[in-house]
């Protein structure tokens, strides 16, 4: 559709299937963390490089061309990188108990800074 039709408006039609198109990629990559923000951005990335991909094959152009933003290329080999993955599966609610139950642990001079 970007190819061969004049989409007006392709940010605003990239934001509306933008969740539905990257549910693959995000499935995957759910799995591996319990974080979720971050996947959801590096998701949509991988499906901009996947997308661009396509569109480049068809037309020999990138997605700029058509109005729509560029992938960012590196972050796609962080995606199979499972160390990478594994630092963002961390608990945020038990991250802050955690430090809640440590901060209350400090003493008078600890607190004060």
């Amino acid at each position: 559709m970007i190819v061969f039709c004049q989409v007006g408006d392709p940010i605003k039609l990239w934001g509306k299937y933008r969740k539905g198109l990257s549910e693959d990629i995000r499935r995957r990559m759910v799995g591996e963390s319990r974080n979720i923000e971050p996947v959801v951005h590096i998701a949509y990335n991988q499906c901009l490089i996947l997308l661009e991909d396509s569109v480049t094959s068809m037309s020999g152009k990138s997605l700029i061309h058509f109005g729509l933003p560029e992938p960012i290329r590196e972050q796609s080999i962080v995606i199979n990188n499972r160390q990478y993955m594994s630092e963002l599966a961390y608990d945020v609610s038990q991250l802050i108990q955690v430090v809640s139950v440590g901060v209350s642990k400090f003493n008078h001079d600890q607190k004060k800074v």
